[in-house]
């Protein structure tokens, strides 16, 4: 008689084959995961960073009205941003005696040091900023 000749795959080579085939499936589907939460963040962190130069600007046209006084705050809405935004004044200095006889200004002249935090928020993504503003 001839040996038998195997024919097919024996059990145990099909469930490794399908245990290797279900960790790459699971391992591929964590990186994909990975990705679209790390493109959101992403997405998110730049929706609000293109919304920062112009409401520096608001931001600081309102805070130059109110830097005579020690502290203000305010919020608005920028497209679909959220913002909050608080000043304290850190310093008040005097110019020069010199340059205000030079200028004929013989007025009581202040300038202010005004520090400013900014939140934004977009959808639970928060950033936070400062920066300072100078006032006369």
């Amino acid at each position: 008689m001839f040996p038998r000749q195997q024919q097919g795959f024996t059990l145990l080579e099909v469930l490794l084959a399908g245990f290797i085939l279900f960790i790459t499936i699971a391992v591929m589907t964590m990186v994909y995961r990975g990705a679209l939460l790390t493109s959101s963040k992403a997405e998110k962190s730049l929706d609000i960073s293109v919304v920062v130069i112009p409401v520096r600007q608001l931001i600081s046209d309102q805070v130059r009205q109110t830097s005579h006084l020690e502290s203000s705050f305010g919020e608005g809405r920028y497209g679909e941003v959220n913002y909050r935004w608080k000043s304290s004044r850190t310093h008040v200095g005097f110019p020069s005696p010199i340059l205000m006889e030079d200028s004929g200004l013989f007025e009581d002249l202040r300038y202010y040091l005004v520090q400013v935090d900014v939140q934004f928020q977009l959808g639970s993504s928060t950033r936070d900023y400062q920066f300072k503003e100078l006032a006369w």
